[in-house]
């Protein structure tokens, strides 16, 4: 009797993340938020953005447009790993 049976990992579904950039609001700043507001982001839109699963980041990405018809929005993998440059 095999007492570890083996998991199959591969086909468990996991949700994936991408942190484009950060900003520090205090509460007051957050409650005052409306409909078209900016809001400036810590990065340049050329900088490398984080792909995470939950809180861990497992690798680096670029933003990019598709060229095609859709109009939407594409991640390209610059550095597999969680381990910052």
């Amino acid at each position: 009797m095999d007492l570890n049976p083996t998991v199959l990992t591969d086909n468990i579904p996991v949700e994936i993340s991408v942190r484009i950039g950060r900003r520090r609001m205090t509460v007051a700043e957050l409650s005052e938020l409306k409909e078209n507001d900016v809001l400036t982001l810590d990065q340049s839109v050329d900088d490398t953005v984080e792909i995470c699963v939950g809180d861990h980041v497992i690798a680096y990405g670029e933003l990019v447009a598709d060229d095609g018809d859709s109009g939407r929005l594409m991640l390209r993998i610059t550095r597999a790993g969680g381990e910052a440059a």
